[in-house]
C-alpha cells in the first residue's frame, strides 16, 4: 500500500467508518486495534501536518494579553473519573480556591456521559467555582462567530486545519470559552485534553498557559494518537507555554519522545493532603472486612486501581496466587473498575484464588480501602506518580510495587516499602512475603510513610508550587 493510496484514498475511507468502529467495537478490540490503524496512517498526519497553513507559534493571538488580566484561573480535564489525576484535579481546585481571590472553574469534555466520568465530581460539592463541560460543538461555533472577526476565526481554523477532525472539534469548543470567559490562566491536564486546550489558548491569547503530564510519554499507551507528537512539539515552541509532569521519569521521557532539552519540562510533584488521608476508624473497618467476608485476623493484600493493561491486572494475579500457597490464610482485595476486570476475574478463578480474592468494585472512601490492607501492592507497566502509593503510604501501610517510571520516586526502599525491579510475579510474591513474614515492617511503615510523604508529596508545598506556575507567587514561571 503506497502512501498516496493512504493519503488520497484509505485515509477518508477511514475517518469515515472509525466514528462507527468507535461506537460499535468492544473496548478490548479497540484497544488492540486503535494502535494498528493509527500507526498505518501516521503519514497522513505527517503529510498534513508538514502542509499546514501555519506554524502554531507564527500564529496571531485573537486578543492582547491585557483583557486576560483579571480573568479567572481555568482547569482543563476530559472528566472526573475514577483516577489519581482526577483526585489531583480536585485538590487542587479545593487548594488554590483557598488561597486566591480569584475565580476559578473546571471546563471538560464528557461529564455526564456515565457514573465513572462523575465519580469524582461530589468531591466538589462545596466549591464555590464553575464545574460543567465545554460548550458543545455547534454552540462553539456559534459563539466564535459572535465574539471574533473573520480574520481571527479564520487564523484559528487555518493553524488547526492539520489536526484531526474530532480534535479540530474539541479545540474549537475550547476556544469558544476562552475567547468568553478571557482565563488569566489555563491549567490542562492529561494529553487530549492538553493539546486540545493548549491549541485553543494559545490561538485565542491566553497568556499563561500550563500542560501537565501526568505519566510517563503517550506512545507507551494505548491512547497514543500520532498527531499527537507534533502537536506537543508545537506548543513547546509557544512562549508562555509551560510544560510541567509530576515526576522525574515522566519529565524525562516526555523530553525523550519529543527531542527536547530536559528542562523544558517542569516536574511538580503530587500533593496529598493529609486531613483528607486519614485512617478509619476501627469500626468500619470492621464492617467492610463482614460485607467482604474477610475473617478478623488474617493478613489482607490488596489494591486500588483500574483494570486496564498498564496496571498489569494479571500480573497482579499471578503474584497474588503464589503468596497464597505460601500463606494460606491470606486474602487479597482489588479496588477498582474497567475493561479487563472479568478477565480478571476468570484468571483468579482458574488460580485456584476463589473466595479468598474479592473484587468489590469501586471505592468513593480510599482511606477505607486502604485501612483494610497489610500490604497495598501494585504492579503497574507505566506510572507517572502513583497517588495510591502515596496515600497507603501516608496511612502507614507498607507498599510492594513494581519498578514503573515514576514509582520509584514514590517509595523510600525499606522504609515505606519494596521496589521490585522485575516485573516476575515470583519477585513480587517474595516481596509480599518478605514484608508479611517480618513483624518490624508494620510499626516502621506507619512511622516512617507519613514522614516521607509529608516531606516529598506535602500539600502545602504542591499549591504553593501551583501558584508561582500561574503567576501568583514568587517569580514568574513561563519562557
Amino acid at each position: 500500500m503506497t502512501s498516496a493510496f493512504v493519503i488520497r484514498i484509505a485515509a477518508p475511507l477511514y475517518r469515515r467508518l472509525r466514528p462507527l468502529a468507535r461506537r460499535s467495537l468492544s473496548y478490548a478490540v479497540k484497544e488492540r486495534l486503535a494502535p494498528l490503524a493509527e500507526a498505518a496512517f501516521a503519514g497522513e498526519i505527517e503529510h498534513r501536518f508538514d502542509r499546514r497553513a501555519i506554524a502554531l507559534r507564527m500564529a496571531e493571538p485573537a486578543f492582547v494579553p491585557e483583557l486576560f488580566a483579571r480573568g479567572p484561573i481555568l482547569l482543563v480535564n476530559n472528566a472526573l473519573a475514577w483516577g489519581g489525576v482526577e483526585r489531583q484535579v480536585v485538590n487542587t481546585l479545593l487548594g488554590v480556591a483557598d488561597l486566591t481571590e480569584l475565580s476559578l472553574g473546571l471546563l471538560c469534555l464528557r461529564l455526564g456521559e456515565s457514573p465513572d466520568h462523575d465519580f469524582y465530581k461530589p468531591a466538589l460539592a462545596a466549591f464555590a467555582g464553575f464545574v460543567r463541560n465545554a460548550m458543545d460543538p455547534d454552540a462553539a461555533e456559534e459563539a466564535l462567530a459572535r465574539t471574533l472577526d473573520d480574520a481571527a476565526l479564520l487564523r484559528i481554523k487555518a493553524a488547526i486545519g492539520w489536526l484531526p477532525d474530532a480534535v479540530r472539534a474539541e479545540v474549537l469548543r475550547f476556544a469558544a470559552e476562552f475567547a468568553s470567559l478571557k482565563p488569566s490562566v489555563v491549567h490542562a491536564w492529561q494529553d487530549a485534553a492538553s493539546i486540545a486546550a493548549g491549541y485553543a489558548a494559545r490561538l485565542v491569547g491566553v497568556p499563561r498557559i500550563i500542560l501537565s503530564g501526568r505519566n510517563v510519554a503517550p506512545p507507551n499507551f494505548a491512547t497514543f494518537r500520532p498527531y499527537m507528537v507534533h502537536a506537543y512539539r508545537e506548543l513547546a515552541a509557544c512562549p508562555g507555554v509551560v510544560l510541567v509532569n509530576n515526576s522525574e521519569a515522566g519529565a524525562a521521557d516526555y523530553a525523550r519522545w519529543l527531542g527536547l532539552p530536559p528542562d523544558r519540562f517542569r516536574v511538580k510533584r503530587n500533593g496529598i493532603d493529609p486531613p483528607r488521608s486519614q485512617r478509619a476508624n476501627p469500626g468500619s473497618v470492621v464492617a467492610l472486612r463482614a460485607r467482604l467476608g474477610i475473617p478478623e485476623g488474617v493478613p489482607v493484600v490488596g489494591s486500588i486501581f483500574r483494570f486496564c493493561e498498564e496496571k498489569q491486572p494479571f500480573l497482579w494475579i499471578e503474584a497474588a496466587a503464589l503468596v497464597a500457597r505460601c500463606r494460606p490464610d491470606a486474602h487479597f482485595v482489588i479496588f477498582g473498575a474497567g475493561p479487563l476486570r472479568e478477565k480478571a476475574l476468570a484468571l483468579a478463578a482458574r488460580r485456584g484464588l476463589g473466595t479468598r480474592l474479592h473484587f468489590p468494585g469501586t471505592m468513593s472512601d480510599a482511606a477505607l480501602g486502604l485501612s483494610l490492607l497489610d500490604v497495598f501492592l501494585l504492579t503497574s507497566r507505566f506510572e507517572g506518580t502513583p497517588n495510591v502509593v502515596l496515600e497507603a503510604s501516608i496511612l502507614g501501610v507498607p507498599v510492594v510495587a513494581t519498578e514503573a517510571g515514576g514509582t520509584r520516586e514514590a517509595i523510600a526502599p525499606g522504609s515505606t516499602g519494596i521496589l521490585v525491579q522485575e516485573h516476575d510475579p515470583r519477585r513480587i510474591a517474595d516481596a509480599v512475603l518478605s514484608i508479611l513474614g517480618d513483624p518490624a515492617w508494620a510499626p516502621r511503615a506507619r512511622k516512617e510513610g507519613p514522614r516521607f510523604v509529608a516531606e516529598r508529596f506535602g500539600f502545602a508545598r504542591m499549591l504553593d508550587e501551583t501558584l508561582r506556575l500561574y503567576g501568583l507567587s514568587g517569580e514568574p514561571q513561563a519562557r
